[in-house]
């Protein structure tokens, strides 16, 4: 079974349109063709940004509680270890690549290709939504 850390860009652009890579992924994560690593941090981050933006993907606030917790049922919860010193130019995406690690994933799904690509030198992969679809529906 494949596991990945899911980027927050990656969320709400599945809640924006159903048209793209990142919708199809969800849908993916729905039928259980894949599951999500998960820590307490990136669960957060995720409400965080979807009820700023719950009218923009047209949910109420109780509809994104709904929705994470359907997240976390589809999810491997893994804690974070310590922080170690930044290895990417933002330290916000700091806690993907640790999620990475920790979680033995390996790969992190994101739009966010500039910043993540130096997790690259720490063994993990990244690439966009429609890079992850397509090992997805490869047999």
């Amino acid at each position: 079974m494949i596991r990945a850390v899911l980027d927050t860009n990656v969320l709400l652009a599945a809640l924006l349109s159903k048209r793209g890579a990142s919708f199809e992924i969800m849908q993916r994560l729905r039928r259980g063709e894949w599951r999500l690593v998960l820590s307490n941090h990136l669960l957060l981050e995720y409400e965080e940004v979807l009820k700023r933006n719950a009218l923009a993907v047209g949910l109420t606030l109780p509809d994104v509680d709904l929705f994470l917790n359907a997240i976390c049922q589809a999810a491997d919860c893994v804690a974070l270890p310590e922080s170690p010193p930044t290895r990417l130019p933002d330290p916000d995406d700091e806690p993907l690549l640790r999620l990475a690690e920790a979680s033995g994933a390996r790969l992190i799904t994101t739009h966010n290709l500039r910043h993540l690509q130096p997790a690259a030198a720490h063994g993990v992969v990244v690439l966009p939504p429609r890079e992850f679809l397509r090992i997805l529906v490869t047999p």
